[in-house]
């Protein structure tokens, strides 16, 4: 018996929303969640026991029911929200990125061409400041091979983020 898809999918969603990737789930949990196990229960391809299911959301912080909630109930967006973090769009200092991006930084090169990739795609040539959003920052998390916090320890550190 496979896991019902509404609660595979919830699953995956509740990963993404903590911009973790599979692999950074078995690395945050020491290896008691595989990533070929946790991916085959998001699927829907493997059995999820309701014990295990408890044992997961524990692992994610957030509360079991969240996993058998309607997703377009309010209860269920107001529920997520609460329990994981969502993050704000970031408002990214081009000018000081310029100044440093041709020192040895390599983290400075990577997000240097990501976020000129962000400009193109966006067709947005003010080169002064860039907002990046929450989607784009998961795949700064990939390309930086950091979580997202660090990401942004990383930013400020070098003075990239313009605070509000």
């Amino acid at each position: 018996m496979s896991t019902p898809i509404f609660v595979s999918s919830r699953l995956r969603q509740i990963r993404l929303q903590q911009s973790l990737t599979l692999k950074q789930v078995e690395i945050k949990s020491r290896g008691r969640w595989k990533s070929v196990v946790v991916g085959s229960y998001e699927r829907g391809t493997r059995s999820l026991s309701v014990a295990r299911a408890a044992e997961l959301c524990d692992f994610y912080g957030v509360p079991l029911r969240l996993l058998f909630l309607d997703d377009s109930s309010s209860e269920a967006k107001s529920s997520l929200n609460s329990s994981i973090r969502i993050h704000e769009p970031w408002r990214i200092d081009l000018r000081k990125l310029r100044e440093i991006h041709i020192t040895p930084d390599e983290f400075a090169v990577v997000i240097f061409k990501f976020l000129q990739q962000i400009s193109i795609k966006r067709d947005d040539w003010n080169g002064e400041v860039l907002t990046i959003r929450s989607y784009d920052l998961e795949t700064l998390s990939l390309l930086t091979q950091r979580d997202i916090d660090a990401v942004e320890k990383a930013f400020n550190f070098r003075g990239l983020l313009i605070q509000r």
